[in-house]
């Protein structure tokens, strides 16, 4: 699950969920300085306690899930990490909530809880 400042990306149009190699997903990750590819995040989570555990549920594939927006601003590369443009804050009015997974009723569960 993975939420998003909606007023922080083009949500005019549909929101695309593709498998794109490593080295062409590039954005700036939660939490961190600059922009990078999945090749070079993953690199830096290897070091993180947290993070570095979720790293083989998509290192042995060679395309990995991202979200985009129309204007091809990365949301999120789950199940990861969001995007730190997107990041929820104080300011945040609407948010856009967006849900992976692979058992669908586990998604729709955790949807329908979100919702009540």
């Amino acid at each position: 699950m993975g939420t998003h400042d909606l007023d922080k990306f083009a949500s005019d149009s549909p929101i695309t969920y593709e498998a794109v190699a490593p080295k062409d997903i590039v954005f700036q990750a939660l939490k961190q300085t600059q922009s990078m590819n999945a090749e070079e995040l993953f690199e830096v989570f290897k070091g993180d306690m947290k993070m570095k555990k979720f790293l083989p549920i998509l290192e042995c594939h060679e395309k990995y899930p991202v979200f985009y927006d129309k204007n091809r601003q990365v949301l999120s590369l789950p199940p990861i990490i969001n995007s730190e443009t997107t990041k929820i804050s104080l300011d945040t009015k609407n948010v856009f909530i967006e849900i992976t997974g692979t058992d669908l009723m586990k998604c729709k569960i955790c949807l329908a809880i979100l919702a009540a």
